[in-house]
């Protein structure tokens, strides 16, 4: 074999390698986005009993993200609000309370990636409070503020997310309304007599229940 055959024989595998990969990336982000729609229609369900409930919640989607708002009292001043989204692309887990039961932190072969879907609040920061780490065959886990940890399967059945679905909406209206544990404490930040006389509330900082 001269050495152009040879080159192009080359070539080809790594051509075949390449669709490998790329077609098992796209079918683990395919499950992180099926995870993350049953997922958001949970939330909502959840949100739609609470209001038959006499609760205050509310759900609203924006383009790939699920923002939900729980009122401690329906019209009150005492909200919390949670955001969630789904991101691009997969890639390994590193961190052992996420990682896959099957893998290692040294196993970086693509067919053990990830797809995530994260959760922020305000009242944590600007970064996730809630990690999903979604495999290709279908496991989930994740940790964060809202359930300390809990893992599932995609096609779980609906009863079994939207009770996952309910942890996270009561963690949230216990943060609004200080109740199960959660509570604020005052802030070490300054407050001036200037601030009092403008009606600036004291600022304060959120403990969130165990």
């Amino acid at each position: 074999m001269g050495f152009e055959e040879s080159a192009l024989a080359r070539l080809g595998r790594y051509r075949e390698e390449a669709d490998r990969s790329l077609e098992t990336r796209r079918g683990i982000e395919q499950t992180a986005r099926r995870f993350s729609e049953r997922l958001f229609g949970g939330l909502e369900y959840a949100a739609s009993l609470a209001r038959r409930a006499g609760l205050g919640a509310e759900t609203q989607r924006d383009g790939g993200l699920l923002v939900l708002r729980v009122e401690a009292e329906p019209g009150g001043t005492s909200e919390t609000r949670a955001t969630f989204g789904t991101l691009r692309g997969t890639a390994a887990e590193t961190d052992e309370d996420l990682m896959h039961e099957d893998l290692s932190r040294y196993d970086l072969d693509p067919s053990g990636f990830s797809g995530r879907v994260l959760g922020w609040s305000e009242e944590v920061g600007e970064e996730p409070c809630q990690i999903f780490a979604v495999y290709g065959d279908g496991v989930w886990k994740t940790k964060g503020v809202f359930v300390a940890r809990s893992r599932g399967r995609v096609d779980d059945p609906d009863d079994v997310l939207n009770g996952f679905c309910l942890r996270i909406l009561g963690r949230l209206f216990d943060t609004a309304a200080l109740t199960g544990g959660a509570g604020r404490r005052w802030a070490r930040d300054a407050y001036t007599l200037p601030d009092l006389l403008s009606g600036r509330e004291h600022p304060t900082e959120l403990r969130w229940s165990r």
